[in-house]
């Protein structure tokens, strides 16, 4: 029996050839689109919808939660999360916004916010504040944060890219087992001194709203200089305004807009109990 042989005439072969054109023109305009939206992250970034970013982050806030972070006292945690939502009430927050508040047993003086409306507290920055009105306002700062859409824009643009991909397709994200892979690129955010800036001022004038005053606006800055000293700031505050500076710009904004200082409230009792059975 006689090996078939096939021959490929002239058409076939120049229909393979267009074949194989077209799928290297597609290819290569694949890549260009990735690299071109890679580079202009900063323009697109914030057509992602809060829920698509929710989406996005949601199974690696819930897996470092449950693995990485050790929960407070119940009593604190309600406590947060109510003042929270008390705060957030007063601001004028995106429709499509959810915050979820976490307080996390720790002694650092600090919070942050992740991607999706997720704010971290410390219970160790609680104790130290030692006020209802400081409280707020860093919890304002925060909610700033995520209306402002900053850890999304302070992202890497990797990141920014799964984020897309995963609010477009609604894929969900990634697996929740490599949320400890993500590291600090979501979980913490380093942001610009504007940033900062204008999460101040929205944080001062939320205060405002709350108390008719805007006492406590500047105690997290007064504590971090106590707890951390002029030499020894956290990395995560290396991109921040000077601490003095910062001080200064939150009492020149509150003295423009008219507001004054009055005498700050003090945690409830419950919340004192549960911070004085702190180890």
């Amino acid at each position: 029996m006689n090996d078939y042989v096939h021959e490929v005439s002239g058409e076939e072969s120049a229909r393979i050839q267009r074949f194989a054109y077209g799928v290297a023109i597609g290819t290569a305009v694949f890549v260009v689109l990735v690299i071109v939206a890679i580079v202009t992250a900063q323009y697109w970034v914030k057509l992602i919808s809060h829920e698509g970013e929710r989406q996005f982050i949601s199974p690696h806030v819930k897996w470092v939660n449950e693995h990485l972070l050790d929960e407070s006292d119940p009593a604190l945690q309600a406590y947060v999360d109510r003042l929270g939502r008390e705060i957030a009430a007063g601001m004028e927050l995106p429709a499509d916004l959810q915050l979820e508040f976490f307080v996390i047993e720790g002694l650092a003086v600090n919070a942050f916010t992740t991607l999706g409306g997720y704010i971290f507290v410390f219970d160790g920055l609680v104790q130290e504040l030692d006020d209802e009105n400081s409280l707020a306002m860093v919890l304002a700062h925060e909610i700033a944060h995520a209306a402002n859409r900053d850890p999304l824009s302070t992202a890497s643009r990797g990141i920014l890219l799964q984020i897309m991909i995963s609010s477009w397709s609604g894929s969900g994200g990634i697996d929740p087992s490599a949320a400890s892979e993500v590291g600090s690129d979501i979980m913490l955010s380093a942001y610009s001194r504007e940033q900062e800036e204008a999460a101040d001022q929205l944080a001062v004038a939320a205060l405002q709203r709350q108390y008719g005053h805007v006492g406590g606006a500047t105690r997290l800055f007064e504590a971090l200089q106590t707890y951390y000293g002029d030499d020894e700031v956290p990395e995560i505050l290396s991109s921040h305004p000077d601490i003095d500076d910062r001080i200064a710009a939150i009492t020149a904004f509150a003295g423009e807009q008219g507001w004054g200082s009055e005498t700050t409230s003090p945690y409830p009792s419950d919340v004192q109990s549960a911070l004085n059975s702190r180890p």
